[in-house]
């Protein structure tokens, strides 16, 4: 039998005898990372076999013949350029251009006109209590205290008879944020 090194896979795989695969096989064994080029090798030429057993379909050629033309046909047209203003098809290039530095301008103007003399500004009123702003944070408030009269309704049982020292160190805290939040309003006005 004949000696053959890993070295040697590669030719042996493009031209290589019955003898030389024979002894590659037999090399394989012992080696592992030749088993796996090996076996990959056998995989593949299965697949390629397997690719080459189709039966030919006659009207494959001229669909596909006639395929590739219409894609050069596509591909040789001259693609027909379409402005951004291609709604005005009729209108030149250079009046297109003119129309869009206009609008521009327009729209440049009436932006700044708005932020100058715009709705958002009331020039007599500066008065911060009577803004948006504080109709939702009054609005958020009220929800606020809604869900805290919830809760406390829900935990007053709980609380007032504490069942661990953990509940009652809650009722504690709980009652000096109560006089703390009474004492703001009554400050607050």
């Amino acid at each position: 039998m004949m000696n053959v090194a890993c070295n040697d896979r590669d030719r042996i795989f493009r031209d290589g005898t019955r003898v030389e695969w024979a002894a590659l096989e037999a090399h394989a064994v012992s080696c592992p990372a030749c088993a796996d080029e090996l076996r990959a090798w056998k995989s593949l030429s299965v697949a390629a076999q397997e690719m080459r057993d189709y039966t030919e379909n006659p009207a494959s050629w001229p669909r596909i013949e006639r395929a590739l033309a219409e894609e050069a046909g596509r591909k040789t047209q001259p693609a027909r350029r379409r402005s951004w203003l291609s709604f005005l098809p009729g209108i030149s290039l250079g009046w297109q251009t003119a129309v869009a530095g206009a609008l521009v301008l327009v729209l440049a103007i009436s932006a700044g006109w708005i932020f100058i003399r715009g709705p958002h500004r009331v020039e007599n009123d500066k008065s911060l209590l009577k803004s948006a702003a504080l109709e939702n944070v009054e609005r958020a408030e009220a929800l606020y205290v809604q869900a805290i009269d919830k809760l406390a309704a829900e935990a007053k049982p709980q609380l007032e008879n504490p069942a661990t020292p953990l509940l009652a160190n809650y009722h504690e805290k709980l009652a000096v944020l109560d006089s703390a939040i009474a004492d703001l309003r009554t400050e607050a006005g």
